[in-house]
């Protein structure tokens, strides 16, 4: 469902592991597992469980819920139109080739654009292929502070982080980026190995998990935000009267994280924030493949008797 950064995703699978992973990450029961025995690098917030809330963690791109959030406030108070223009080609200079999974690229062939798109296409390529380019634009957009007053922390630029981190910029990231993007010329990246990457996926796209619940909680009663973030139940096989969905989920190396709602035909929504860092590459490239985080949520969500399970492993 979620898009990850394929040149991190190659690097990895070229670069052998340097921890033996305890088992894949390939049903609920395997995540379950994961989490009963590395409690301190799991972070999970819904309702009836508080684990790790309050601890500043990285959740990849699951930061985007700040992004939409302050999208959604500023076209509540009008300061901004989601008819509004955005020149392709100003959205195409945000873009780093080869670092996000292709989504960049299927949200152009999504939308089919002339030479403009809409602000709000924008924030649904953000969301629904989890293009960081279109992340970046709408924080710079918006301005940062509009980002913080949603995260209660600063939220950073995607892709001026991997240009500082990875790029030879010395420059904060913020200029790293603007510089990018004023030069108008692509750059590929190249990256180190794994481990060096693991240890910068830490430093970034930092919230608190239980802040993170709080505001998709606030999105999911808000009109505008559910229809961009349940572009889910547009897919085949999605039946919104069994289980309604809205999700927005991420991966760096070593992290992966998700944060979803789920409503139930007569039942309040369950907002659900997953964390799992410091994966060993082999699992996480396991968690990668199957979506088990994602199915571990809605199970939760459905089987109260699961969900007592999990309850207990944290306790």
């Amino acid at each position: 469902m979620q898009t990850i950064l394929s040149m991190l995703l190659t690097a990895a699978v070229a670069t052998p592991a340097t921890v033996t992973a305890p088992a894949d990450l390939k049903d609920v029961e395997s995540v379950l597992a994961y989490i009963r025995a590395h409690p301190g690098d799991v972070a999970l917030v819904t309702k009836g469980i508080s684990h790790n809330a309050d601890r500043l963690t990285s959740v990849a791109s699951a930061i985007k819920i700040t992004h939409l959030a302050a999208y959604v406030d500023a076209v509540r108070k009008g300061k901004v139109k989601p008819g509004e223009r955005v020149p392709v080609a100003r959205w195409n200079a945000y873009h780093l080739p080869g670092t996000d999974g292709g989504a960049h690229e299927a949200a152009l062939k999504r939308l089919k654009p002339g030479a403009n798109v809409t602000l709000d296409q924008v924030v649904s390529a953000m969301i629904e292929e989890s293009d960081n380019a279109a992340a970046d634009l709408v924080r710079d957009r918006l301005g940062p502070a509009a980002l913080q007053k949603f995260a209660r922390t600063p939220v950073g630029t995607i892709n001026g982080e991997m240009l500082h981190g990875f790029g030879g910029c010395a420059l904060p990231a913020d200029a790293c980026l603007q510089n990018y993007v004023k030069a108008g010329k692509p750059v590929q990246l190249k990256l180190p190995a794994i481990e060096e990457q693991a240890a910068w996926a830490t430093k970034v796209t930092h919230i608190k998990p239980g802040v993170l619940r709080a505001v998709l909680s606030d999105l999911q009663k808000d009109k505008m935000a559910r229809r961009h973030l349940e572009w889910p139940m547009r897919q085949p096989g999605a039946d919104p009267d069994t289980l309604r969905i809205g999700t927005k989920g991420g991966a760096l190396p070593g992290v992966i994280s998700e944060a979803m709602y789920t409503v139930q035909p007569g039942e309040k929504p369950r907002e659900t924030v997953l964390v799992l860092r410091r994966l060993p590459t082999s699992t996480w490239l396991s968690g990668l493949r199957s979506y088990a985080h994602q199915q571990f949520i809605v199970r939760m969500a459905t089987d109260s008797a699961f969900f007592a399970k999990v309850r207990a492993a944290l306790k």
